[in-house]
């Protein structure tokens, strides 16, 4: 996954976005794992430059079989982008992220998270989805949002339920709705670690994070982290998480 944001309406550079989906193929099984590659679906976000608002699109072909460089078409101030990798029995067009539940923020996540506590979330209806999902990225978004609804702050939230889960690969999650995108890290480095971690590029007035390196100046980001951009001025406030 990544996403690149910046002041000014921008088409995304094919170069990057070529990187970026040749990173989800089958070369990387050599590298990595039997499952090395992202082919179960893939999705997109952007900021409309007509009314600024968030436009989510899925689709369930493989990201690098799919019409992918139409997204160099897109002119927008914000661009993210997921590629699944999973099961191949486990492939659902339901579960193409972005992940969203009608709520304040949309989640792309990088990871697996093993295991949720068995508890009843305060609002009914998080809680209904929260019970009858398999996907893990679904119970970690309806688990932010019920926290948030009391209350609390991001940081507080995230660090309430990295407490009680069990991780499996990694939390890594792009939280984000058309002000705000919250870069959020919690991972494992003793397996396949090249895959769980996430890369910051910020020059001036443009920001670029991907679980891959896509520019030179490229720097990973330190694990426990939350940073949140706003994308109205790409202001950044960087925090590390304790738990």
């Amino acid at each position: 996954m990544f996403f690149q944001c910046s002041l000014e309406p921008f088409q995304i550079d094919f170069n990057i976005l070529k990187k970026f989906v040749t990173s989800c193929h089958w070369h990387y099984l050599r590298k990595y794992n039997l499952f090395g590659h992202h082919g179960l679906g893939w999705g997109f976000a952007y900021i409309s430059e007509d009314n600024n608002k968030l436009v989510i699109k899925r689709d369930i072909t493989q990201i690098y079989h799919a019409d992918w460089k139409n997204l160099t078409k897109i002119k927008t101030r914000f661009l993210l982008v997921h590629a699944r990798k999973t099961l191949p029995w486990k492939k659902n067009f339901r579960d193409v992220h972005p992940i969203d539940i009608g709520e304040k923020y949309v989640i792309t996540h990088n990871g697996i998270i093993k295991g949720f506590p068995d508890k009843k979330l305060k609002n009914p209806r998080l809680e209904k989805i929260y019970s009858n999902t398999n996907l893990d990225t679904r119970k970690y978004l309806c688990a932010i949002i019920d926290e948030l609804q009391e209350g609390k702050s991001l940081k507080n939230t995230l660090e309430s339920i990295f407490r009680e889960i069990e991780i499996g690969a990694g939390a890594n999650a792009f939280l984000f709705n058309s002000h705000t995108c919250n870069v959020i890290t919690n991972h494992k480095t003793n397996f396949n670690g090249r895959h769980h971690t996430l890369f910051l590029s910020n020059k001036q007035k443009e920001i670029l994070v991907g679980t891959t390196p896509l520019t030179d100046n490229s720097k990973e980001i330190p694990n426990y982290s939350l940073i949140q951009i706003d994308l109205n001025n790409l202001n950044i406030n960087a925090m590390k998480l304790e738990f």
